[in-house]
């Protein structure tokens, strides 16, 4: 007995397997993640550069508006397309009194305005300091003298601008006195070297002594020095004095010596000078 013969049909032979498609659903799953990220990160680029460039826009407009509003003032009105020279520069105007009213009216403006004068008020020193620095400056008055030999017999002794020596507003000299023209307190000081010799017969103590001449009236001693020493040879010896007075236009101060031949002039050894304090 014949029994039948079922040949079972063959499996294609292009079929994946199913660890192929596995894998190859993975990689298009990844890849349209990636579009979607990437399309979403360029539409957040797009937006942004879009946001700049209006705004690189606006300002451009404002510089237009500007250099428009110059054109304007210079007379350059060429351009007929837009508005005329006078009806820009009226809406400039409304422009600016409408922002003035708006800063004016607001509740702490006039109380920012009352500070201001409060302070101004309370402290006058500080708004003028600048100025009293260069008044300060302009009436700097002293004067610093170095002692010059006199050909001629003197008693007051003599002086000359020389070396750093100075002579700074309002004070004047004349024959040997430094006459006051500005009045205030001043600080006067002098300093004389001389000679010692005790073969002279002026062996009695050597005097300096500065004297206020007044316009009116007798000659007042301000200072006075003396020095008893003597040696055998000529040995130089100082004195030096000063003062703070209270001196008036016009006042005149002057140095007297015991024997002005024997004074010394060398550099820094005499001189004569005063401060306004």
């Amino acid at each position: 007995m014949n029994e039948p013969y079922n040949q079972s049909s063959p499996r294609p032979a292009n079929t994946p397997s199913p660890a192929t498609m596995k894998t190859f659903m993975c990689f298009l799953t990844l890849f349209i993640l990636a579009q979607i990220i990437g399309t979403t990160l360029f539409g957040l680029y797009l937006y942004m550069k879009i946001d700049k460039v209006k705004e690189e826009m606006s300002l451009h407009e404002d510089y237009l508006f500007l250099r428009r509003i110059q054109k304007c003032k210079k007379g350059e009105d060429t351009d007929k397309t837009l508005l005329s020279c006078k009806e820009v520069v009226n809406r400039f105007h409304e422009l600016i009194n409408e922002a003035t009213k708006e800063v004016t009216a607001r509740p702490n403006f006039e109380k920012l305005q009352e500070n201001k004068e409060h302070r101004i008020a309370a402290h006058p020193v500080e708004q003028n300091s600048s100025q009293s620095k260069a008044e300060n400056k302009e009436l700097r008055i002293a004067a610093h003298l170095v002692g010059q030999k006199s050909s001629q017999s003197k008693a007051v002794l003599q002086w000359v601008e020389k070396g750093y020596s100075a002579m700074i507003n309002r004070l004047a000299y004349k024959d040997g006195k430094l006459i006051i023209e500005t009045p205030g307190l001043y600080y006067v000081y002098s300093q004389v070297t001389f000679c010692m010799d005790t073969t002279k017969t002026a062996q009695a103590p050597f005097f300096q002594t500065i004297y206020l001449s007044k316009p009116h009236g007798n000659d007042r001693i301000l200072l006075r020095g003396v020095n008893t020493q003597s040696s055998p040879d000529c040995s130089l010896h100082s004195i030096h004095q000063g003062g703070v007075f209270d001196l008036q236009k016009g006042d005149m101060l002057y140095i007297n010596v015991t024997d002005s031949s024997r004074m010394n002039y060398d550099t820094g050894s005499t001189f004569f000078g005063m401060v306004r304090l």
